[in-house]
């Protein structure tokens, strides 16, 4: 029966979404007054005067989240202008604000709406927001702040903002802290304030400061103590506020205490468990907690996500870190709109070097009015699941057996493996678009709808079921199949699998068990691990064996199959069975055969337990690997027989698990010596090599996947001999493990050639450059001094030539700078090097004319081995132009082969055929040489920069020098 409430009939506008008049409408049918509920319009003057009363109302959604809902056109800015607009004005109808806890009402307050309402009354008992509404239709005088803040169901107080002083309290914060009014007024902040650290009266009058000056201050959290001794947790948000001209500070608060329960219920929970828990703010600007097994997960202690939300990016993989942050808004998005279900991403993380996986999953949290404003979720390193998956991928399309995986509400194919299409002959798509029915034989009554139906009800009872069913392949032969329908997950989903076995040939022969012989292509002999025989072999093993029949086999055993003279007796054989039947577990080893009439060869066996027809059995699956060892022992063949020195090592520990022959006749130890030894022993550590380096380089190699290359090392040999090596290390699989291998080249004697060089470069740079200063200055003195006009053409002459050797050593000082590795070049763009060398030969050879046509060269090179390159060819180009040389350099920036070509030319006599002769050929001789170093500079230069080198002699005369470097750097 309707709620007897006897008032005179109002109208009511609404000002705010849809929903809040939908449900103000549905809840007037409970008066016995009539009601009329209308939107008003919030922009046209005198909209609402029509109304007795206007509601204006802030949705949740509306105060949390910067949006405006689909279904209405307002936001929480506009709404609450229009309540403070209008509140204020004498000829508007009375205003009811109702609103959110969360949301800013000081101002709508201060404007004088005639009601404050909170929204969840809205949501529990929308009959009461009426029956206020209507009562606020009755003439009745204006009521104070106070009177409305009293109606606030959220704690209030308003405080002097110089002096902290508690000027008004209302009646929620005199019930939680159980004061009454004119005690509580009489209390400083810091006397109801919880003794914690950090909290109190000067605390307190810091916060009330803050928001004098900033305006709003908030939310924060503040523990308080109620008369009888217990705290309570409030948020609270300070705003400036002027109330009969006076400016106060209000502040709006909730109780929290249960939130904090629960947040300290979820720190304690969380750090016993391995995954990430978290809780943040729904916009993710703050973090609230996180637990410390984040800093495990992404190796950054978690003050960093405190400080800094965005902080997890940098843990993200650099290819994935703007698709995280792009999951991380929408994930936001999501739950701040209030969508059903969490929300879930993954993405890679690369923390120590190392790629792993992890799946983000984010929970909508609500605060105590009833908004979504926290995110809690939990973050999963998924790594292992992912390699599981791709595991699955691997063996899903490897096994033989054809799978077809459906969805349990419908039976329809989602995927099917690679042995469900050859078994049916049609491709992939096909097999999807033509459904059970279409790969079926609907005329026998193997149906679409009997397959969903069998489909569904093992999904609906998650019990195995197998059936026998006839399909159709693409060439229309029939053919008989046993499906095993059951439950599983696949790829976090729920799923029924249909694992398919062909046993057309098995249903003819009327042998159940043989669909496991001859329907695979290895030799399968089947044990009775109670009696330790053969029960049954199929035609692959028979034919492996030699044998005609199951009785041949059993009448040789294992014993007159098996190589017992290596070790592989009957009882090592009957012993792995038993171990197989009693644990459960599989096993797989390398046998040896020798049957009679037959070759020796190696099999591959993997035992495992299994139910054929009822009873229990021992499966013995055979594969031959004889072609595989024997590519083995070509492997040791190899290995032992290169001139390379070899070192295989184990790439977790390090340790060197194997040597070839080389090492060993180098060395001079066995193998087993170097391998036992102490790698301190054969490294020369008096020449500063460290033998713990070598393990390093393979840890490196190990992790990365990354080779490492032209390592030099020196060993010492059993004879206390020096070997050089330079060695290289790859990551590779040997005997189905992953190994480090080095491999190594002796390079003694190139090392003994560097010294021989070095010392002839000293003695060029130091021993001839040093007596020919001495030279020079003798043959000086002679000149200005001798008499005898031919004894000062001699001493010019040697005067000359001491200088030309000067010159000569230089150059060959500057080639061996140039060949030596250098490890960091200084690589620029050529033509901004083209402009600088220019610049410094105009300066030195002011008597010739050096003309840069164009300095666009964009290819990059060493710069120290490109101007020693250019500024040769210009001097040489200089040196034989007669009194007043001109030089042009020209430079085409993009060829057909995407070099770029510079070209040097002189006006001189030409370039002779002697000169040029030593560089077409293969190299000066005896009979066929340059006379100086400067060409062989310029050519040892051009081939280090990765680049070529043409000589032209125009027609006009002159010499023309083509340099072609590559644009890009080799």
């Amino acid at each position: 029966m309707p709620e007897a409430f006897t008032q005179r009939h109002p109208t009511i506008g609404v000002v705010g979404p849809a929903s809040v008049e939908e449900t103000l409408r549905d809840a007037k049918d409970s008066l016995d007054v009539a009601v009329s509920i209308a939107p008003a319009a919030r922009d046209a003057p005198g909209s609402v005067d029509e109304f007795d009363c206007v509601i204006a109302a802030v949705t949740p959604e509306l105060s949390t989240a910067d949006r405006t809902d689909a279904d209405t056109a307002a936001s929480l800015t506009e709404v609450s202008n229009w309540a403070v607009r209008n509140a204020a004005r004498d000829s508007v109808p009375p205003v009811v604000y109702v609103a959110p806890t969360e949301a800013l009402i000081a101002e709508v307050l201060e404007a004088g709406v005639s009601e404050y309402l909170p929204w969840e009354l809205l949501v529990q008992s929308p009959t009461t927001v009426l029956k206020r509404v209507i009562t606020a239709t009755e003439v009745q005088p204006t009521p104070d702040y106070r009177t409305i803040y009293d109606n606030v169901s959220e704690p209030l107080t308003l405080h002097d903002p110089q002096t902290g002083e508690l000027i008004h309290a209302n009646r929620r914060l005199c019930e939680l802290l159980k004061y009454d009014r004119a005690e509580l007024i009489s209390m400083q902040v810091g006397d109801y304030t919880a003794s914690i650290d950090g909290y109190d009266q000067a605390a307190a009058m810091e916060v009330i400061t803050s928001a004098t000056e900033s305006g709003t201050i908030g939310p924060l959290e503040w523990p308080l103590e109620t008369a009888d001794g217990e705290h309570v947790w409030v948020e609270a948000t300070l705003t400036t506020v002027t109330i009969d001209n006076q400016k106060l500070v209000l502040s709006t608060a909730t109780d929290v205490t249960d939130r904090r329960r629960q947040r300290r219920q979820l720190r304690e929970i969380s750090t016993h468990i391995d995954e990430v828990v978290y809780l943040a703010r729904a916009d993710l600007s703050e973090v609230l907690f996180i637990n410390e097994a984040y800093a495990d997960l992404f190796d950054q202690p978690v003050e960093r996500l405190y400080d800094d939300p965005m902080a997890v990016l940098d843990a993200v993989h650099s290819d994935d870190r703007e698709a995280y942050r792009s999951d991380l808004i929408a994930m936001s998005e999501h739950i701040r709109e209030g969508e059903s279900g969490p929300y879930t991403f993954s993405h890679r993380l690369r923390v120590g070097g190392e790629t792993r996986w992890v799946e983000v999953r984010g929970y909508p949290s609500r605060g105590p009015g009833g908004a979504v404003d926290r995110i809690v979720g939990v973050i999963r390193d998924v790594t292992d699941a992912r390699r599981r998956e791709r595991e699955y991928e691997q063996i899903f399309n490897g096994v033989t057996t054809a799978i077809a995986v459906h969805d349990p509400d419908t039976g329809e194919i989602v995927d099917v493996n690679d042995s469900y299409v050859e078994l049916f002959g049609y491709d992939y798509d096909t097999i999807l678009q033509q459904g059970i029915n279409g790969l079926s034989v609907p005329d026998e009554a193997y149906t679409g709808s009997r397959a969903r139906n069998l489909i569904t009800d093992v999904a609906e009872n998650e019990e195995d079921e197998t059936v026998e069913w006839r399909i159709e392949t693409a060439d229309g032969e029939h053919r008989l199949v046993e499906a095993n329908l059951t439950v599983a997950t696949v790829g976090g989903q729920r799923r029924v699998l249909g694992l398919i076995r062909d046993i057309t040939e098995q249903r003819r022969r009327e042998r159940e068990y043989e669909q496991i012989f001859n329907g695979v292509n290895d030799a399968i002999a089947i044990f009775d691990p109670k009696t330790l025989s053969f029960a049954s072999v199929n035609d692959s093993y028979l034919e492996l064996t030699g044998c005609d029949n199951i009785e041949n086999v059993r009448e040789l055993g294992i014993e007159g199959l098996s190589a017992t003279e290596d070790g592989y007796t009957a009882e090592r054989g009957k012993e792995l069975i038993q171990a197989v039947a009693r644990s459960g577990e599989p096993k797989t080893i390398e046998w040896k055969l020798t049957p009679p009439d037959e070759e020796q060869s190696w099999i591959e066996v993997t035992l495992a337990t299994a139910e054929i027809g009822g009873e229990q059995r021992v499966l013995s699956i055979q594969r031959d690997i004889t072609e595989r060892k024997r590519r083995e022992r070509e492997f040791e063949q190899i290995f032992n027989g290169v001139t390379d020195v070899i070192g295989i090592y184990d790439p977790q520990t390090a340790e060197l698990v194997d040597v070839n022959d080389t090492m060993c006749a180098i060395l001079g130890y066995d193998r087993d010596t170097i391998i036992d030894m102490d790698p301190e022993e054969v490294t020369a550590t008096a020449l500063g090599f460290d033998a713990d380096t070598i393990g390093e380089v393979v840890r490196d190699v190990a992790e990365s996947g990354d080779p490492v290359r032209d390592i030099e090392w020196a060993l010492r040999t059993a004879s206390g001999d020096v070997v050089w090596l330079e060695v290289n290390a790859t990551l590779t699989e040997i005997g189905g493990e992953r190994r480090v291998v080095t491999i190594a080249r002796d390079v003694t004697g190139r090392r003994d050639r560097e010294e021989r060089v070095q010392v002839l470069n000293r003695v060029l740079r130091h021993n001839v450059r040093n007596d020919m200063d001495a030279v020079l200055g003798y043959t000086a003195t002679i000149e200005e001094t001798a008499e005898d006009e031919t004894v000062r053409e001699y001493a010019e002459s040697v005067h000359n030539i001491a200088n030309g050797l000067l010159e000569l050593s230089g150059k060959a000082r500057a080639a061996s700078q140039m060949l030596q590795d250098n490890n960091d070049p200084e690589n620029r763009r050529v033509g901004t090097v083209l402009e600088s060398v220019v610049a410094d030969l105009r300066e030195s050879h002011d008597e010739a004319t050096i003309q840069l046509s164009s300095a666009e060269a964009p290819a990059p090179a060493d710069t120290a081995v490109f101007r020693l390159v250019l500024s040769e060819l210009v001097e040489n180009a200089v040196e034989h132009g007669g009194d007043s040389p001109e030089v042009e350099i020209e430079t085409t920036p993009f060829t057909a082969n995407e070099e770029t070509r510079i070209t040097v030319r002189d006006d001189g006599p030409g370039i002779p055929d002697r000169v040029l002769t030593p560089f077409q050929a293969d190299g000066e001789s005896p009979f066929q040489h340059n006379h100086g170093i400067g060409l062989w500079l310029v050519n040892w230069g051009v081939r280090q920069l990765g680049g070529g080198i043409e000589f032209e002699r125009p027609a006009d005369g002159g010499t023309a020098v083509h340099l072609s470097l590559p644009n890009v750097l080799r």
